[in-house]
């Protein structure tokens, strides 16, 4: 049962954590599909589409992406490790693991099957580092396939799957992110996405191949941390809950970077609150501890060099592979974690000492971290100014905030549609 008295049971993350299907006061669902204009550039115009509202928060350590199932009001969410390998046939046949093929590249892997096959790494940073690599396009559209697979998409049964065009909510670093919009490096990396038609060939361990073609016709970016915000805030409704918290102080430990996301909350006479918002980059998150167990690794295992996503996973697993066995490396991680955690902590004594606000501890690095940081948290805090994500939905609750502003953003698209056709 859900016990957490900082949420308010009416917010979309109550329902959430209770496991509660996602209906509003009326019985509605969620959108899933919205009827869409969308740019066809053989005819060179809009076009009519039914585009699937789909969020993804584009971390550095992984994918992390949310939808409503395909016929149940409940959400669904898929979290696939940042990495990615050339596959390789094995004894003549690559069986056994899930292989990918974006339009005409290489066959490759993903996610753990990767790390299991000496990953590559890829880039870490900003969108505009990221974006650009081949490789990562690849990686992102067979995680948006698994996604619509764990959301009751396609069908198994049949090779040829319909087409989607997805309606994304797409989350970056604060930083990139302003009212006005995204810059224009962050804008460049984005624009070859959109309305590109990417054709995806899944063959699954079982040797069955299904093909998906898939297309971005809308690309919302929005504040990474800010998503995990919105789900405490507001309801199914998309009405923020009754809360005498003027000041909301989202701390989001991610793997590439640290984050803070200041929301103030304005409270009026009628209407709904004026909220402001700021974001910043506090630190690079839990990526420098992962480096450090990976020199640790190496001192006393020379054989063993990691890269950078392959020490993010051990990090979180404990284990590595020593002489083809599974080895635990919970000493190292324990010892290093002790040692390096301080600096990262460190950062937060400002905010734990500045009591005007109330603190959100999320993302994947608050639940790597919990034991020594709801320690520092309560010793300084009282139990109703702060609020740990429970660790179920911590690493992917940016996410699921990003399909809350699709939902939003997809009302207002729908109005605007009927508006023109009622005026044609």
């Amino acid at each position: 049962m859900f016990t957490e008295t900082t949420i308010h049971p009416d917010s979309f993350l109550a329902r959430l954590c209770s496991q509660e299907p996602l209906t509003n006061t009326t019985g509605k669902e969620p959108l899933r599909q919205i009827p869409f204009l969308r740019w066809d550039s053989s005819s060179g115009r809009k076009i009519s589409t039914t585009a699937t509202l789909v969020s993804v928060d584009n971390g550095n350590d992984a994918f992390k992406g949310a939808m409503l199932h395909a016929h149940t009001p409940f959400l669904r969410t898929r979290r696939i490790i940042t990495a990615y390998a050339p596959a390789k046939k094995l004894g003549g046949t690559s069986e056994g693991i899930t292989t990918w093929q974006v339009n005409d590249s290489e066959e490759f892997w993903v996610g753990e099957d990767a790390l299991m096959m000496k990953a590559e790494s890829l880039p870490i940073g900003m969108t505009g580092d990221r974006l650009p690599d081949e490789r990562y396009r690849r990686y992102l559209f067979a995680c948006l396939v698994e996604l619509l697979l764990e959301a009751g998409y396609g069908t198994p049964s049949h090779e040829s799957q319909r087409e989607y065009d997805l309606y994304l909510s797409f989350g970056l670093p604060n930083e990139e992110v302003s009212r006005g919009g995204v810059n224009d490096m962050v804008r460049r990396a984005l624009n070859p996405l959109l309305n590109t038609t990417y054709t995806i060939r899944r063959t699954d361990e079982r040797g069955r191949v299904t093909i998906w073609i898939l297309r971005l016709v809308e690309l919302n970016p929005y504040p990474q941390t800010f998503g995990s915000f919105v789900t405490w805030y507001y309801t199914v409704d998309g009405t923020p809950v009754e809360t005498d918290i003027v000041k909301h102080l989202t701390l989001d430990i991610g793997g590439g970077q640290f984050h803070q996301c200041e929301v103030t909350l304005q409270h009026q006479l009628q209407g709904m609150p004026k909220m402001r918002m700021a974001a910043s980059l506090l630190d690079e998150g839990t990526i420098a501890i992962a480096r450090a167990v990976r020199e640790q690794v190496h001192t006393q295992h020379p054989g063993i060099r990691l890269s950078d996503v392959e020490a993010q996973e051990v990090l979180v697993s404990r284990h590595i592979h020593l002489e083809g066995r599974l080895t635990s490396v919970d000493g190292i991680v324990s010892e290093v974690i002790a040692a390096r955690s301080q600096n990262l902590l460190t950062h937060l004594r400002h905010q734990l000492q500045d009591q005007r606000s109330f603190l959100m501890f999320t993302g994947g690095g608050s639940i790597l971290l919990a034991q020594s940081l709801q320690e520092l948290v309560r010793a300084n805090r009282g139990s109703q100014s702060f609020l740990f994500v429970p660790k179920e939905l911590a690493s992917v609750l940016n996410a699921i905030g990003g399909f809350i502003l699709a939902q939003a953003k997809a009302q207002k698209t729908v109005g605007r549609i009927q508006e023109t056709r009622e005026t044609q």
